[in-house]
């Protein structure tokens, strides 16, 4: 009976932990969040899915405009060919929003500390699929 209850305990601790982190992006089937350092650079990276193209399309305009609403942007970059990707640079952060046809999917890279785009470009992290193994 114990060993139930404790059982029943762990889960119900990691369901809560699950679903108190906050989140950026809102919409979607969220698929990972993960932190990484690239030349001293740390990133805090969030991505979620979507079932249709056009779906991950408008979403992905929704994060842009919540993020833009986040604070006055010191400088911003977008993509004026497709829209696949809008990077604004806040006193405080960095968020670089990009929508991934291929993948239907959209992914948010939040800087920890305050960074410029040039220096973020640098990184060169925008359209890696995989950037958990870049270093």
């Amino acid at each position: 009976m114990w060993i139930l209850i404790i059982l029943s305990a762990v889960v119900f601790f990691f369901i809560i932990k699950k679903e108190s982190q906050a989140r950026w992006i809102k919409y979607g089937h969220f698929k990972e969040s993960y932190d990484i350092t690239v030349n001293g650079h740390e990133y805090y990276i969030e991505e979620v899915d979507f079932k249709k193209y056009n779906e991950a399309l408008s979403k992905y305009f929704k994060v842009v405009e919540e993020i833009s609403n986040y604070g006055k942007a010191i400088d911003m970059r977008y993509d004026l060919y497709d829209w696949g990707f809008s990077t604004f640079q806040f006193q405080d952060t960095l968020v670089d929003v990009r929508y991934f046809r291929s993948t239907q999917s959209v992914r948010l890279i939040k800087s920890k500390n305050p960074i410029s785009i040039e220096e973020y470009e640098k990184d060169d992290l925008g359209y890696w699929m995989d950037i958990k193994h870049k270093k």
